[in-house]
């Protein structure tokens, strides 16, 4: 039952009926709480948006029911949301059938004729398709379409922003700079449509070998990737390096048998794929990685080149296929 304190609230404030018939016909949610925050009036709008029933919160503290106490708390919004290219200001991210709405919500407040807050307006709008689609347009930007990967421009972007935390912070990281051995001679004897399932499998490696949410990896260009390792120096970096080789091998001794018929398959695995303890590896197909660690005034172009030529020192390393760079054994010629 809703008290007469609530009813001669909603009179006070809705005195004209062209104000409601004004709330009524906005696209967004709008709710009215009297001074005591206490829900008096939602247009139509509202049930639609937040999907629940609004006669059930009708002079109830909304701010103070479980279903509202989130939508108007402040919320810390994530970087990649809250930086977004076209200015929306998301104010919350609130879950409705298990799937998160970004809200823009904005507060007005309602004043009488001698000046006094009697009341306050929300106008709560769901910008979840122009988020989701805003951040998909912004991934498709940042990726590389074949391998799955972020592509080389994200890259520089991404290491100077860790740069800037290491030099701040005093953190570790490591780069990883790797490609594909022999990849021109497999490209030129298989065609390209194989050469692009090798590129597909290398990005595929590289995300089941690297921790969630922390590491990022890139197709640099061509048959070359890069891994970034935020808090890892280079020897711990070793870890994720054989678990890189150990994945793509496997990986690709099994996309060998869904793209090349039986009878070829035997001979190809035996031309083209890698066995660590046979040296004669001149057209096997795998990875090597170079691995370079940030030390204080380095440059994101020094590691690039760091990196860049231990991995071809790691070429010569027919048994491991890794190595650590070091300023004496990996001089420029």
């Amino acid at each position: 039952m809703v008290s007469a304190d609530f009813n001669n609230s909603q009179k006070d404030l809705f005195q004209n009926i062209e104000i409601k018939n004004l709330l009524n016909s906005l696209d967004e949610g709008a709710l009215v709480m009297n001074v005591k925050n206490k829900l008096i009036f939602y247009n139509n709008n509202a049930p639609l948006i937040l999907g629940t029933n609004f006669e059930d919160f009708l002079g109830e503290n909304i701010g103070l029911t479980c279903y509202f106490e989130n939508l108007f708390k402040e919320q810390i919004i994530p970087s990649h949301i809250r930086d977004l290219a076209s200015g929306y200001k998301v104010s919350n991210i609130y879950k409705i059938d298990d799937r998160d709405h970004y809200f823009e919500n904005e507060k007005i407040d309602i004043y009488n004729e001698s000046g006094e807050i009697k009341g306050t307006l929300y106008l709560i709008r769901d910008i979840t398709k122009e988020i989701q689609l805003e951040l998909a347009l912004s991934m498709e930007i940042k990726s590389d379409s074949l391998s799955g990967l972020f592509n080389s421009r994200f890259f520089y972007e991404e290491i100077e922003k860790e740069l800037s935390r290491c030099l701040r912070y005093g953190y570790d990281l490591s780069i990883l700079f790797m490609d594909i051995n022999n990849f021109k001679f497999f490209n030129d004897t298989f065609g390209h449509k194989l050469g692009d399932e090798v590129i597909k499998l290398t990005g595929k490696s590289l995300k089941n070998s690297m921790r969630k949410n922390i590491d990022t990896a890139y197709r640099y260009g061509g048959d070359e990737f890069i891994v970034i390792l935020p808090n890892t120096p280079a020897k711990r970096s070793t870890i994720v390096a054989n678990r890189i080789l150990l994945n793509f091998q496997n990986g690709f001794k099994e996309k060998l048998k869904t793209l090349i018929s039986d009878e070829a398959y035997s001979l190809t695995l035996n031309n083209f794929i890698s066995n660590n303890n046979n040296n004669n590896n001149v057209n096997k197909i795998g990875l090597s990685i170079g691995i370079t660690e940030y030390k204080k005034g380095k440059s994101a172009s020094e590691l690039i080149k760091e990196a860049d030529r231990s991995m071809y020192k790691a070429k010569k390393d027919l048994k491991t296929h890794i190595c650590i760079y070091n300023s004496e054994n990996c001089a420029s010629s």
